[in-house]
């Protein structure tokens, strides 16, 4: 239980920082923000796809719970340890999907900060509890 208390904080805080930095590039620019869209809804699939769907937790015990769920909607792989593929399209996703709302962010130094505490906090979270 303690895990799936982290495992859902560190998803909340990481979603908390991707909506903050959607919300601002979307007031900055209405097709900015509608491309950082198309980025979360095609990063989400491909890091459940490449990664969370080959975890040995997914059936169930996924402290993320959520993820765990969607990667039974995937098309079926195989667990066991992860490819350079893997981990290649996973760095992508994440890279696009954290990385691309930089620039602006930085246009606005507050939201620049309290992304990055809740991204570190999240993935602290993870690396510590999860």
């Amino acid at each position: 239980m303690k895990h799936k208390f982290h495992g859902i904080i560190s998803l909340v805080l990481i979603l908390v920082a991707v909506i903050i930095a959607l919300i601002f590039m979307q007031l900055h620019s209405s097709s900015l923000g509608l491309f950082y869209l198309l980025i979360i809804v095609s990063s989400v699939p491909t890091i459940l796809f490449f990664y969370c769907a080959k975890c040995a937790c997914k059936n169930g015990a996924c402290s993320h719970v959520l993820p765990g769920i969607l990667t039974r909607l995937l098309p079926k792989r195989k667990q066991g340890p992860y490819t350079k593929t893997d981990y290649f399209w996973t760095a992508v996703s994440l890279t696009a999907l954290l990385g691309f709302p930089q620039i602006w962010l930085w246009k606005s130094k507050p939201l620049f900060v309290l992304y990055w505490i809740l991204l570190f906090i999240g993935l602290i979270e993870i690396l510590l509890m999860v």
